[in-house]
């Protein structure tokens, strides 16, 4: 009796069936793995940038300054947007600041002329010279409240306009748009106490 040798086509063809449906199963299980990972950095790209959002503002309120002989060093307003979904906190903040060793006037608002609203930093220096920033988009509404001791009481006030007179704290507050969330670092508030506030 002659030994076998070699696989009888039957075999083959189960075995090619067998180990493609395996490189099926792994192909799938990669591509998923891809997908996951694309996510996540964009993910992680989304809270990087609301971080140095979140550390631009607080930097650029610690360094805010008082200019005696200016009437608005310091200037927040106070406006109420209507929107479907209610009124919206619609507050713009205009302050010099000194952070990165530079004299600048900052005004933080929401642009809401574009298709998304964003919040937008323009910065103005000693030049003249106005530059717009979008810091982040779909922000729906800016909230921004100073707290202070200056008239007999402590309270947090909507509004202040002031040359020589900072207030002791700044709390800036983002609102996201329903259909777009804001990354957690944006939603929380950011409060600042100001060096030389009242």
């Amino acid at each position: 009796m002659s030994a076998r040798r070699g696989f009888t086509l039957l075999e083959l063809l189960v075995a090619l069936t067998v180990g493609g449906a395996a490189l099926a199963a792994g192909g799938a299980a990669f591509a998923t793995l891809v997908d996951q990972r694309a996510a996540a950095r964009v993910d992680a790209d989304a809270v990087t940038r609301a971080l140095g959002v979140r550390q631009a503002l607080e930097a650029w309120l610690l360094e805010a300054r008082a200019e005696p002989g200016t009437v608005d060093a310091l200037l927040g307003t106070h406006a109420l947007l209507r929107s479907a979904a209610g009124p919206v906190d619609d507050d713009t903040l205009a302050f010099v600041t000194t952070a990165d060793g530079e004299t600048r006037q900052l005004r933080l608002f929401i642009d809401r002329a574009a298709a998304r609203p964003a919040l937008v930093v323009e910065q103005t220096d000693t030049a003249g010279a106005a530059v717009r920033t979008t810091l982040v988009f779909d922000v729906a509404g800016l909230s921004v409240s100073y707290y202070t001791t200056a008239f007999g009481r402590a309270e947090w006030r909507r509004t202040w306009a002031g040359g020589a007179l900072l207030p002791a704290a700044i709390q800036v507050r983002l609102y996201a748009r329903p259909e777009t969330p804001l990354p957690v670092a944006l939603t929380m508030p950011i409060t600042v106490p100001l060096a030389n506030g009242l």
